[in-house]
């Protein structure tokens, strides 16, 4: 079984992995890093609608994600664009941790997903 690797960052890593029929992606970060949470957490989800094709899948086949930021008490503006985003139908397991994110960075999404 082979794994194939795309969105390539230099030597350090590949944004998107595909093997033995799951997607993984890295940690995904805003670009425009002065949006609010709101603003920050909808530009994670469009780039991960993104590699997620790019890997064969779509948002409906994440079986898991990782949501980290900066402030907890950015829970509620998070979550509400995630419940706009996500297919109702297809609610993944999901676990949200505060931590220390870098410069100007209020959210950062990790997920796995099935090859659709």
């Amino acid at each position: 079984m082979s794994i194939q690797r795309f969105e390539r960052l230099g030597d350090r890593l590949s944004h998107v992995l595909v093997y033995n029929g799951i997607v993984y992606l890295t940690g995904q970060v805003a670009d425009d890093c002065t949006q609010d949470t709101a603003g920050q957490t909808l530009q994670v989800l469009e780039r991960i609608e993104m590699l997620l094709a790019k890997g064969g899948s779509d948002k409906s086949k994440i079986l898991f994600a990782q949501i980290f930021l900066k402030e907890l008490n950015d829970f509620a503006q998070m979550n509400r664009v995630w419940e706009e985003w996500i297919n109702q139908d297809a609610l993944p397991a999901r676990a949200t941790f505060g931590g220390i994110l870098g410069d100007g960075v209020r959210v950062e999404i990790i997920v796995q997903a099935a090859v659709a």
